[in-house]
């Protein structure tokens, strides 16, 4: 096998002027080896020691990506717009397509073949003598390669052009194969395989970066980031290009006080660059990404009861033994953030900032939450740990924590502490009779805050952290219990929102669609039942007035129960529906031509539609059910 260096001599005699040739070379590896750098920065360095010689010296090479093309002519307007940057406004790109199309019958590839226009373009147009011309991704290509390559084999035959093809071929097509290689048997004379320091290209692509902490950290752990690419045995620098730009690009987007915080970029770089190159290898998917610190107490607690392990807990042990420079137990980003970005390339600002501002590498212990440094408690010196647990237990003790969310994780926290002989709410206490109680007080107190989305089926963790402890059955009994007091507390909420809810929507007529909007925070209840709490007759005076129809409300209804026939959250409202169809039908009895008619149609036609989606709601399925498969569920997210 041929080394970088050979390759490098090679190349210098192969596009020594005095050497006249009729044969292309290639460059032959993997897909993301580097190749492609490997061959500019060889022609860049090799150019500018000739402009060094010769100042006036134009640029010796014209590169066009095969990827995707289906003419030549999409070939020859890459090399057009390289030879003629200038050329640059829409009529000159229009011209450069007219070009185009002569080019390739100088080439003899298509119909125009005029001896005019061949002059033009060999005297005046693109004036290739000398020009080294690199047609890159070639397995890639979508017109047939053996119609490429006999393109490419006109530069090389007709005009003694020097040309390097770049291409991956164990990828080249099965059936095209057999074409392929006759015609590699006569435009190519020497194929070498290129494969990229790592190192090199590394700090290549670090010098392309803009921003300057985002590059002082990267050269800083250049080391560790050199041995976490090359731990993955899978040498893509495509990928490593990739994960710094989704690097770069989610330390400027977020909160600033990471950039601050050395400890925790160096964290989230490695991690990133880690799962960032199994992520693009398909060797771990965006939900095995997401999920992969829900492990993390799994992980500890098989160690101390020497259960079998689970493929989840196989699979993150195997990646800590591959990447040891990894800080897994904690990436700094929350990694549902991260396989987001890498699957859609969407920065999570709100979740991520969310997180951030309790991370106590980020904003210090001081600012961080107790609960939040005691997720993470195999981080903290003694000093530290014997501080936050003495704040949460005196928070606990105070009934502070009034998030379900922050619950859970106390409960993950002390179940798990307890397992490893450290009783934060004393030795010999029931835990789960303790967060029971715990849930009833703040239930009682009407502190409790009702925030039910912690227990969609995606569940099972909290501020973008999977909960401790939450395969043990003492956990999943807390989380039942904890589940069913916000429930209560949000029916609560959603009685006091009844109560107020007729003035409102009678005073105000953007208010109708709250009807069908989420967002209980923001005052929309498209998924919260309440409007049983309202008396029906109550609600029909705003529907009915003076006898006309509020059309824009009806509407509004509808919307709002459409819904149902994709969620059916609403179950408990469908007597009330029925309720508000028979008092709205007794005002339309009690109407007077014209209007009596016109109330009959409107309530028949916005009802109807109403009960078809009640009716679908109901046959598709028998609604949400209470009990440990649901809960088994949501904790597995």
């Amino acid at each position: 096998m041929s080394t970088n260096a050979d390759v490098t001599e090679y190349l210098d005699y192969y596009l020594a002027s005095e050497m006249e040739t009729d044969f292309a070379i290639m460059l032959n590896g993997p897909w993301g080896a580097g190749k492609t750098h490997f061959v500019k920065s060889y022609l860049k360095d090799r150019e500018a020691k000739a402009q060094t010689l010769d100042p006036l010296q134009p640029i010796g090479h014209l590169y066009a990506s095969l990827y995707g093309v289906r003419s030549t002519s999409e070939i020859t307007d890459q090399f057009f717009a390289q030879a003629h940057p200038v050329l640059n406004s829409k009529a000159a790109r229009l011209f450069g397509t007219v070009v185009s199309r002569a080019i390739n019958g100088f080439a003899g590839t298509d119909v125009n073949g005029a001896a005019e226009n061949k002059s033009v373009i060999k005297d005046m147009v693109l004036k290739l003598d000398g020009r080294v011309l690199i047609f890159d991704d070639l397995e890639r290509c979508a017109m047939p390669l053996a119609e490429a390559m006999g393109f490419i084999n006109s530069f090389v035959e007709h005009e003694g052009l020097k040309v390097i093809v770049i291409a991956n071929e164990t990828d080249i097509p099965e059936d095209q194969k057999p074409d392929y290689a006759r015609k590699k048997e006569k435009l190519i004379g020497k194929t070498l395989r290129v494969a990229s320091d790592p190192q090199t290209v590394l700090d290549d692509f670090v010098s392309k970066l803009n921003h300057s902490k985002v590059v002082e950290i990267a050269r800083q752990e250049r080391a560790a980031l050199l041995r976490t690419f090359e731990a993955s045995g899978k040498q893509n620098f495509r990928s490593m290009r990739a994960v710094l730009s989704d690097y770069e690009r989610l330390v400027v987007a977020v909160d600033p006080r990471l950039q601050d915080a050395p400890v925790a970029m160096t964290r989230l770089l490695l991690f990133m660059m880690a799962t960032g190159v199994e992520f693009r290898s398909g060797d771990l998917s965006g939900s095995e990404l997401a999920a992969l610190l829900d492990t993390r107490f799994a992980r500890l607690m098989s160690a101390v009861t020497k259960k079998e392990k689970s493929s989840e807990i196989a699979r993150a042990e195997r990646l800590e033994a591959t990447y040891v420079d990894v800080a897994w137990q904690d990436p700094i980003v929350p990694p549902a953030a991260l396989a987001r970005l890498f699957e859609t390339g969407i920065v999570d600002r709100p979740a991520i900032n969310t997180h951030l501002a309790q991370h106590p590498l980020v904003v210090g212990y001081a600012k961080s939450p107790a609960w939040r440094q005691l997720w993470a408690w195999t981080d903290l010196p003694r000093t530290q740990y014997l501080k936050a647990r003495d704040e949460l237990v005196q928070q606990l003790e105070k009934r502070e924590l009034t998030h379900p969310g922050v619950i859970l994780h106390a409960a993950g926290i002390v179940l798990g502490a307890a397992a490893f002989g450290d009783h934060l709410v004393g030795p010999g206490h029931d835990i789960v009779a303790y967060f029971t109680g715990y849930a009833d007080d703040l239930r009682t107190s009407g502190k409790l805050e009702p925030d039910r989305s912690i227990f969609s089926p995606m569940g099972g963790s909290y501020g973008g952290l999977g909960y401790g402890s939450k395969d043990s059955p003492e956990f999943r009994e807390i989380y039942k219990v904890v589940r069913e007091a916000t429930g209560l507390s949000f029916t609560d909420r959603m009685k006091e929102i009844a109560q107020t809810f007729v003035d409102r929507i009678g005073g105000d007529l953007e208010a109708y669609s709250s009807l069908h909007k989420y967002g209980v925070d923001e005052g929309n209840y498209a998924d919260a039942p309440f409007l049983h709490y309202i008396d029906p007759d109550a609600f029909s005076q705003v529907v009915i007035q003076d006898w006309s129809p509020n059309g824009r409300l009806l509407a509004s209804l509808h919307a709002r129960y459409e819904m149902e026939k994709h969620n059916r959250l609403l179950t408990e409202e469908y007597p009330w529906v029925d309720a508000l169809h028979a008092s709205l039908q007794a005002i339309a009895d009690r109407a007077e031509p014209p209007h009596a008619e016109l109330l009959n149609l409107r309530i028949n036609y916005y009802f109807g539609k109403i009960q078809d989606a009640i009716d679908a709601a109901v046959s598709a399925g028998s609604g949400d059910q209470d009990g440990e498969a649901e809960i088994d569920e949501e904790l597995a997210g």
